[in-house]
C-alpha cells in the first residue's frame, strides 16, 4: 500500500461570498469534486433563458484521478489542458487509460471565445485556405488537450505547471455586436479553483491546498490565461515534441475573394439599370 499523510493535517476554512471553502491537507481534490458537483446542480436548477448549461476550462500538469476524469467527461462542455507527456511504454499506457476515460465527452465549442472563433484545425501542418464560399467551421475542442514541449531523454523542458479549474456558463444570443442577426455563443465565468494539487489520484495522499474563488477580476484574468492555453494546445498525444499548436489562423484566397466581390457588385449594377 502506498504511504499517505493522515487527515490530522486537514484544515477547512469558510470564505466570504458564494464560494464555500478552502482546504489544506490531504484529499484536496475532494473539495474540487464537491465544488464541481455543487456548481452544476445549482446552475441546472435555475433553468435560465438562453443558457447552454455549465461549462468547464482547466489546466493541470496531469490528470488521472478517476472522479475528476468522470466529471470532465460528463460535463455538458469541458476542455482541460495538460502538459505534453513523454513517450514510452509506461506513459503510453497511462495516456491510453486517461483517453479512454473521456471517450465520447462533449468537449468545448471554440466559438465561445472571440480569440478562438476564427481559428481552424491545420491540414497536414498547414493553414487551410478559405475561399468566398467556404462554409463556416465550428471547431469543438476535445475534453482533454496537451500543451508545450515533450521531455526527450534527460533534457529538461518547460511545462504547464498550473493547477486550476474555471467553471462558468455557456449562453447564446441571436444578435451580433452590431445588432445583426447571428448565432452567437459566449462564456461567463462563475467560480475559479486554484491549488497545489495536480488532478491525480496520488495527490489525494499528499499535503496540498485548494480554494474556490469568485473575484470577478481574478476570474477574467484566469479566463484570458486559459484561452491562450487553449489557442496554443494540441491533441492529447501529438507527434511533435515542441510547441506546435494545431489551431491556426486560416489563409484566404484573395483572388477568389476579389472575383466573388466583383461579381456581386456587377449583379447589383445590372439590377439598378
Amino acid at each position: 500500500m502506498s504511504p499517505s499523510f493522515s487527515n490530522q493535517f486537514d484544515v477547512h476554512a469558510l470564505l466570504k461570498g458564494e464560494v464555500p471553502q478552502a482546504r489544506f491537507g490531504t484529499n484536496v481534490l475532494g473539495g474540487l469534486i464537491d465544488g464541481i458537483d455543487r456548481f452544476r446542480d445549482e446552475l441546472e436548477q435555475q433553468r435560465r433563458s438562453r443558457s447552454l448549461g455549465p461549462a468547464m476550462l482547466g489546466a493541470f500538469l496531469w490528470v488521472d484521478d478517476a472522479e475528476l476524469l468522470r466529471r470532465i467527461a460528463e460535463f455538458p462542455s469541458a476542455c482541460v489542458v495538460v502538459s505534453k507527456q513523454p513517450r514510452g511504454r509506461r506513459h503510453g499506457e497511462r495516456l491510453r487509460r486517461v483517453a479512454d476515460a473521456v471517450k465520447g465527452a462533449a468537449g468545448f465549442p471554440a466559438s465561445a471565445f472571440s480569440e478562438l472563433e476564427e481559428l481552424r484545425l491545420h491540414q497536414d501542418g498547414k493553414a487551410p485556405v478559405l475561399g468566398p464560399h467556404a462554409p463556416r467551421e465550428y471547431v469543438r475542442l476535445p475534453a482533454l488537450r496537451a500543451l508545450g514541449y515533450r521531455k526527450v531523454g534527460d533534457q529538461l523542458v518547460p511545462i504547464l505547471h498550473t493547477k486550476m479549474l474555471l467553471l462558468g456558463e455557456l449562453w447564446w444570443h441571436d444578435e451580433d455586436g452590431l445588432g445583426g442577426v447571428a448565432d452567437v455563443i459566449g462564456f461567463t465565468p462563475h467560480r475559479l479553483w486554484v491549488g497545489s494539487a495536480n488532478g491525480t489520484e496520488s495527490s489525494r495522499r499528499s499535503l496540498e491546498f485548494g480554494l474556490w474563488l469568485d473575484d470577478p477580476g481574478l476570474m477574467r484574468a484566469a479566463q484570458q490565461f486559459l484561452v491562450k492555453v487553449l489557442a496554443h494546445s494540441e491533441e492529447l498525444d501529438p507527434a511533435s515534441d515542441d510547441l506546435n499548436p494545431d489551431l491556426v489562423e486560416p489563409e484566404y484566397d484573395d483572388e477568389a475573394m476579389w472575383e466573388a466581390m466583383t461579381a456581386l457588385l456587377d449583379g447589383d449594377d445590372e439590377g439598378n439599370e
